[in-house]
């Protein structure tokens, strides 16, 4: 077996560990929360929280994995530090719209302004240590919060504690914890050239790719707010948790290896990069489908509903239906479109902006009808606008 296939198939098989780590999450969050306006503003926190690891993660792979060896870990940090502070920034500011106003002084409002600032600069020690080809161990950023959100949720349960600040708090030191272990991974490599050999500055189409496609979330965080009810929000953070476990490892495994092949840019190259995301996306669209598929069993909803203390099953099992469309496309622009980043990102602004629209106006018109249901169709739609950045090209 290649180097690339063996990656990618211990990059698949953690996902399955990402995917019961987050149910259990889920279940927890679910049992405690519920439904509520509370748990509104948890997931609106982690939304941005997302946003901050999700920009600078994608920001920095796009610099870093194509470059041959050379620069040092510490030239590398350098040139990334700058761009994990603005998103820091921009983050904080973030969560000064999606929480309210009272709650900016609390500690749970104070707990997620120190989580958005772990998220921005811990992406850059992940990215690091994927470029050191030590990409299992990357994952680790997504295993550990995980615990830290269900031990903070179930220790301010017992304790009669704020449950919000719980799961928030949990969520903050298990991100700390999971940097800082994947530290020394990420700084021990054979390359010593500490000097000014460093990647060029990205250009201004790759900062607005990376914030308009990679942070889908925090659309439908912002919207939310005026579109759907109490509670509703809620319930797609749930659906998305089971469609995300299924995309979050093999997303960033395809992402890895298409932005190595990628690199090189040749026809060769882009022909193989179409057969596998056709592959990717179907596998991915299935995954979600078969996922739907139980939750709607009846043994399983009764179980799931039974440890949540409510009916939240029959509640999502529509929404993660209705995402498989999204999940096939999202899979298979995440491994088509990176030949276009890598050699022409200038070329996939239009493609954003134009997916960015059509998104935004079914949500906000959709939701009316619809529901939260209008959240995974207006993904979809805007997925699909996708591919015309690659499809064609060769």
């Amino acid at each position: 077996m290649s180097a690339a296939r063996a990656t990618f198939l211990w990059m698949a098989v953690l996902s399955a560990g990402t995917l019961l780590l987050g149910m259990l999450r889920e279940l927890v969050i679910a049992q405690h929360l519920q439904a509520s306006a509370t748990a509104d503003l948890f997931f609106r926190g982690v939304v941005v929280v997302g946003a901050a690891r999700n920009f600078t993660l994608a920001l920095l792979r796009s610099r870093w994995i194509p470059l041959p060896p050379g620069p040092s870990a510490t030239a590398l940090l350098r040139t990334g530090m700058g761009a994990c502070t603005v998103v820091a920034l921009a983050s904080i500011a973030t969560l000064g719209v999606v929480i309210p106003v009272a709650m900016w002084w609390t500690p749970e409002g104070l707990t997620f302004v120190a989580c958005v600032t772990v998220a921005a600069y811990g992406a850059a020690v992940r990215a690091l240590a994927e470029r050191h080809g030590h990409e299992k161990r990357g994952v680790v950023l997504d295993w550990i919060p995980l615990f830290g959100t269900i031990g903070g949720t179930l220790w301010a349960a017992a304790s009669g504690g704020a449950l919000a600040m719980g799961a928030a708090g949990g969520l903050t030191t298990g991100m700390v914890i999971a940097t800082a272990l994947l530290w020394t991974v990420a700084t021990r490599t054979g390359d010593t050239d500490d000097g000014p050999v460093v990647p060029a500055k990205p250009s201004l189409a790759l900062y607005v790719d990376t914030l308009i496609y990679v942070n889908l979330g925090l659309v439908d965080s912002l919207l939310s707010i005026y579109v759907l009810g109490d509670g509703e929000f809620a319930l797609l953070s749930y659906a998305y948790m089971f469609v995300n476990a299924i995309l979050a490892v093999p997303t960033a495994g395809a992402t890895i290896l298409a932005l190595r092949v990628g690199g090189r840019g040749g026809a060769t190259d882009a022909g193989r990069l179409k057969r596998w995301a056709v592959i990717a996306g179907a596998v991915a669209g299935l995954g979600v489908a078969a996922m739907a598929g139980v939750l709607a069993w009846a043994p399983v909803a009764a179980i799931i509903d039974g440890a949540v203390g409510w009916s939240v099953a029959e509640h999502i099992d529509g929404l993660v239906l209705a995402s498989a469309p999204f999940a096939a496309l999202r899979l298979a622009n995440t491994v088509g479109r990176q030949i276009r980043i890598a050699k022409d990102p200038n070329g996939v602004v239009v493609w954003d902006v134009s997916g960015l629209v059509v998104r935004v106006a079914m949500l906000g018109i959709g939701a009316a009808w619809l529901g939260p249901l209008a959240s995974p169709i207006a993904l979809a739609l805007a997925e699909a606008i996708q591919l015309g950045a690659w499809w064609r090209r060769r």
